[in-house]
């Protein structure tokens, strides 16, 4: 009798703990995205229509703007602090790839290292897709350029894929529909 109720007892907890598991497992990163949130599989950057390269990885997009305080006097309200726009941060993109033969972007960025920045400059569009080849979102860059170009750290020998991580500076980004 005491072997069934132990028994009994050990299916029980093995159930309590594959479902703990289960609503953990579906709470954490591997759960599926809601329905409006996008997922991307890749990214690619193209310049007139030619696709320049794809990416597996987008490291980051960032675009600010400072706060600046203005103080205003009044003689009702006294002294009065407003925050108003300030000094805008450049928009950057970086985005991180398997590094390939492929040398397009090593001779863009060859550009601004050689001084040659207004050649360099180039209006570029990054689209977003999804596991299955959709665009789900699509940037424009205006006057980008490659500020950065790192390629990542490779022993001789090893199985792991050497990587290039390229960050972008342009003038404006804006996001257009797909």
């Amino acid at each position: 009798m005491k072997s069934r109720t132990l028994l009994a007892a050990l299916l029980a907890g093995a159930i309590l703990i594959a479902a703990a598991i289960g609503t953990w497992t579906s709470s954490s990163q591997g759960a599926a995205a809601p329905p409006d949130d996008l997922t991307a599989a890749r990214f690619e950057l193209t310049i007139d229509g030619h696709s320049l390269a794809v990416f597996s990885e987008l490291v980051g997009i960032s675009s600010a703007v400072e706060t600046d305080a203005l103080r205003l006097v009044s003689k009702r309200k006294g002294t009065v602090l407003k925050k108003l726009p300030g000094k805008r941060t450049p928009p950057t993109v970086t985005l991180k790839r398997g590094m390939t033969r492929n040398i397009e972007l090593a001779a863009w960025h060859e550009l601004v290292i050689l001084g040659d920045v207004a050649a360099a400059r180039k209006n570029v569009s990054l689209t977003m897709y999804n596991t299955k080849g959709d665009p789900v979102a699509r940037y424009h860059l205006t006057n980008a350029w490659p500020a950065k170009l790192e390629i990542g750290a490779l022993k001789a020998g090893a199985s792991s894929v050497l990587t290039e991580t390229v960050t972008l500076v342009a003038e404006f980004m804006q996001r257009v529909s797909v």
